[in-house]
């Protein structure tokens, strides 16, 4: 049991030293070499194809304050009311989360674990989330286990406006997840988180 318990430790150094240096290469706020998929209300970006990690990026400008953007964020147990595809959101410890995603079609589930960590100030809030191992986490064996999951929440204040949200994450699917299909999903991924935060702030405003 002493030995079982060592290695979980083990492991779980092991993958926050990890995440602390896949989170060094987030693209920063003001990179510049985005590939458009789709420019609305809500905008979707990716990087080359050909870079290390598939990040993807989606913006949106909300008319709510930085602090009740951040509010919904930190409500990590919500995340299954808060955004649709989410079916299990289990918190396993301060900022750790469990979180299932129901995914279309034919295609098996994915899940990750992810620590939350916060920088920034009030008018530019930066909420960042990687990949840890935690002996907590469900064994789903219905579901495709993203590793590398991470990225960003940027909030920036802008007056008169609103807040501009600026959604970041690994777009890596894994499984057997069709090439084809990333710019696809990538772009509805995108739309999609960006449209339920939103829809999901217009209902509880003030509430």
């Amino acid at each position: 049991m002493k030995h079982k318990y060592k290695n979980i430790i083990g492991l779980s150094l092991i993958s926050l030293f990890f995440s602390s240096d896949f989170l060094e290469k987030l693209p920063s706020k003001d990179y510049k070499s985005w590939i458009l998929l789709s420019e609305e209300k809500i905008s979707v970006w990716y990087l080359n194809e050909e870079s290390e990690i598939p990040w993807c990026r989606a913006s949106a400008i909300y008319p709510f304050t930085s602090k009740e953007i951040y509010n919904v964020l930190k409500d990590l147990p919500n995340y299954k009311n808060i955004f649709d595809r989410v079916t299990e959101s289990i918190v396993l410890e301060e900022n750790i989360v469990y979180i299932r995603l129901d995914m279309p079609y034919f295609l098996a589930d994915r899940d990750y674990t992810v620590k939350y960590i916060e920088s920034g100030t009030d008018t530019n809030i930066v909420f960042q989330f990687y990949s840890v191992i935690h002996p907590n986490s469900p064994d789903n064996k219905g579901s495709v286990t993203l590793p590398r999951a991470g990225g960003e929440w940027i909030l920036s204040t802008i007056p008169g406006k609103g807040t501009k949200v600026t959604y970041t994450w690994n777009g890596e699917l894994l499984g057997m997840f069709p090439r084809s299909s990333l710019h696809t999903a990538w772009e509805e991924q995108g739309s999609e988180v960006l449209t339920w935060l939103y829809t999901y702030l217009k209902k509880n405003k003030g509430n």
